[in-house]
């Protein structure tokens, strides 16, 4: 199939059989329900990109001579690097940095699987670094979405998985047949669940598990039989893209994952009862240097925009002649600026592997970024709270400006240097970046989808290199000490 279009990633999901629940209801047509068809068109945009912009979007197989979407591609240069960053650029403005989860995402962690299969080849699983290079190459070639499901549910945090729940509630193997293992239990959280083709499971860190039955990584089909979906509520609804022009595109939903006794056929098992290489496969396998690099991409597209929102704000109403606005400015500026520098630092520092032909961006700047992030963007938030203040909370509605108060709303909601309409779509847009429902979620997301920032910034100080740093005060440390001069 090469690189699908808009239109036959929507065809693909009617009516799929996939089990998709929300609000109690099971629903049969992702592509019509109100809840879900407005990120359904966006996602189908993203795919039209790919054919919008081949020479950046794209890339030629050399096994096939067929073309594919370019963040499957395992980089083997720094211009690989370079090539897949321009298109996630791409993908990123088109949701402004609000679909964390665009399918570049996924894309890019299996891409980076499989270039370290190695890693996952360890203590005779070479069947299932293999099985995870075939399945690499096949949602290459076919052009699926993933999804993932790589958090057990939150019972208990204080003890291990074998313990929550009686041992019931996190994923685990519970039999097996001739060409199938089975699986049992919950995981969380399948971002893009309603639109994804695969569902696939793998570690959410580098943590060592103690049971083998809990160490298993594989992908299926979102319509294998026993998979249930339950989607936490919708931030989209029925909302028309003036009153909410983000949360009625961009709601990319959520859910937990139920395993009712599913089937994984053992050809997309990659990893079955390895305790200690469920650990490996993410703190070897270079997982941290691509998929932040994806991350920070997608972060600095949304800075990028929390900055233009603020300028624009405080452009119409004035408020940008006032010293402490343009330092508000300012700093989401810094923010935006410094990302920049991390994420270019981060491409231009990229290395070949282990002299093994793979490549991966430079993780240091990356890291670093990690920790940061998830502040940052929280504080763009609250500074445009205040850049904008009472402004976000007074905007009439598409039914008022149609309405019979039409005449008035022209005239006392226009501003310095943008009629009524402009500066209502403005504060629309953002309240609905700021405060809505959609803008409670992404703040949750920014603080927590690549782990807390306290933990990570307190894993930096320990993974950290500190001996040119230490060799810099040991040289005062170090020198001959003059005899000591006492006075009586």
């Amino acid at each position: 199939m090469a690189v699908r279009t808009g239109q036959q990633f929507l065809e693909g999901l009617k009516n799929d059989g996939r089990e998709i629940w929300l609000d109690g209801e099971l629903i049969q047509d992702v592509t019509t329900h109100p809840a879900f068809k407005g990120a359904a068109e966006h996602i189908a945009k993203l795919f039209d990109l790919q054919h919008k912009y081949p020479e950046v979007m794209t890339a030629t197989c050399p096994e096939t001579g067929e073309k594919f979407g370019i963040t499957h591609l395992i980089p083997r240069s720094k211009e690989d690097i370079k090539r897949i960053r321009k298109a996630m650029k791409v993908w990123a403005e088109a949701s402004v940095g609000l679909m964390g989860r665009s399918p570049d995402y996924m894309n890019t962690t299996f891409a980076c699987f499989a270039g370290h299969a190695d890693v996952w080849a360890r203590r005779g699983n070479e069947q299932g670094a293999q099985n995870m290079i075939k399945y690499q190459k096949y949602v290459r070639d076919n052009d699926l979405i993933m999804t993932h499901s790589i958090i057990n549910p939150q019972v208990d945090r204080s003890v291990s998985e074998a313990e929550q729940g009686g041992g019931e509630v996190s994923l685990h193997k519970v039999g097996e047949t001739e060409d199938a293992i089975i699986v049992r239990g919950a995981r969380m959280l399948a971002t893009l669940a309603p639109f994804a083709d695969e569902l696939t499971v793998y570690p959410g860190s580098d943590i060592r598990l103690q049971d083998k039955k809990y160490a298993i990584c594989f992908a299926v089909p979102m319509n294998t039989p026993g998979l249930k979906f339950i989607c936490r509520d919708s931030y989209s609804k029925e909302r028309n893209k003036f009153d909410y022009p983000l949360s009625a595109r961009f709601d990319e939903m959520d859910a937990v994952v139920i395993f009712d006794d599913v089937h994984v056929p053992k050809d997309r098992v990659f990893m079955d009862g390895d305790t200690v290489g469920y650990s490996e496969v993410i703190g070897d396998g270079y997982w941290r240097n691509y998929i932040i690099f994806q991350a920070m991409n997608r972060a600095l597209t949304k800075l990028e925009f929390a900055f233009g929102l603020g300028h624009m704000i405080a452009d119409t109403t004035g408020v940008n002649t006032f010293d402490h606005v343009q330092e508000k400015l300012g700093e989401i500026w810094n923010m935006m600026e410094m990302t920049r520098a991390g994420v270019v630092a981060a491409e231009e520092g990229a290395f070949e592997v282990d002299g093994k032909g793979i490549w991966a961006p430079n993780d240091k700047p990356l890291i670093a970024l990690r920790g940061l992030m998830p502040k940052w963007i929280p504080r763009a938030t609250e500074l445009l709270k205040v850049i904008g203040g009472g402004g976000y909370m007074l905007t009439p509605s598409l039914k008022d400006m149609n309405g019979p108060l039409a005449k008035d709303i022209t005239k006392y909601y226009q501003a310095r240097n943008s009629d009524a309409e402009q500066r209502i779509r403005l504060f629309r847009l953002g309240w609905d970046f700021i405060g809505s429902e959609l803008a409670g979620r992404g703040d949750l997301y920014e603080r927590f989808y690549l782990s807390d920032a306290y933990r990570m910034t307190a894993l930096n100080y320990k993974i950290a290199e500190k001996e040119h740093a230490k060799m810099l005060v040991e040289q005062f440390l170090n020198e001959p000490v003059a005899e000591l001069q006492t006075t009586k």
